[in-house]
């Protein structure tokens, strides 16, 4: 995986102001969760993971770089316009949104049944996941670019709320947060069930 060094497009702000937003409260536990199950790693300049949920005016993302297991209530911030062409992200917030703020875009608008993008880092599912034919990507692409969000939108199936991306990571996708989140913890542990010992004897 590409070592991360920050975002790769401009940040316009709109509004330099906190989020207040009912649904902060539980993005930030879930970003506890992920970073307890090691969903998001940490990493070099912050963690390995990001998470969203859709609004009126578009996305709340967390922060580029933002410590997931300790997130407070600058870190979050609402994209509410994308220049894909001129590579511009126009925001509210304090900070600049995540990297993969593109790829988080693209889905939403690919998706209008969804109203929450989880994306992490788990090694096990990228490891494995092959056993349990998850749909991945065809070809790896820079963190944070449009390739990736191209290669990501190439796949996106209104069945599949679970995919790989291709040396990379894992996006989960839900009408909620929680559903989201539970699917990513639930496929993580049924690859970690697949590869026990017994299992992993008796599928040979």
């Amino acid at each position: 995986m590409e070592k991360y060094s920050g975002v790769k497009f401009k940040t316009i702000f709109k509004e330099k102001k906190k989020i207040e937003h009912k649904g902060i409260e539980k993005l930030m536990t879930w970003g506890e969760k992920f970073v307890e199950l090691n969903l998001a790693p940490k990493i070099e300049g912050g963690f390995a993971g990001n998470l969203s949920f859709r609004t009126l005016h578009g996305f709340i993302i967390t922060a580029s770089g933002a410590n997931l297991s300790e997130l407070n209530d600058n870190d979050f911030v609402e994209v509410i316009g994308v220049d894909v062409n001129l590579k511009q992200i126009f925001v509210c917030g304090l900070k600049e949104p995540s990297s993969e703020s593109f790829l988080h875009h693209a889905i939403y608008t690919k998706r209008t049944d969804i109203n929450a993008v989880f994306h992490g880092h788990d090694q096990i599912t990228l490891k494995f996941g092959d056993k349990l034919n998850f749909p991945i990507t065809e070809r790896e692409q820079p963190y944070g670019s449009m390739e990736l969000a191209d290669e990501v939108v190439k796949i996106l199936n209104m069945n599949c709320n679970y995919f790989l991306i291709k040396e990379h990571g894992f996006i989960s996708l839900g009408k909620t947060m929680d559903e989201a989140g539970n699917e990513a913890i639930g496929q993580h542990k049924g690859v970690i069930e697949l590869n026990r010992p017994d299992k992993a004897a008796k599928n040979k």
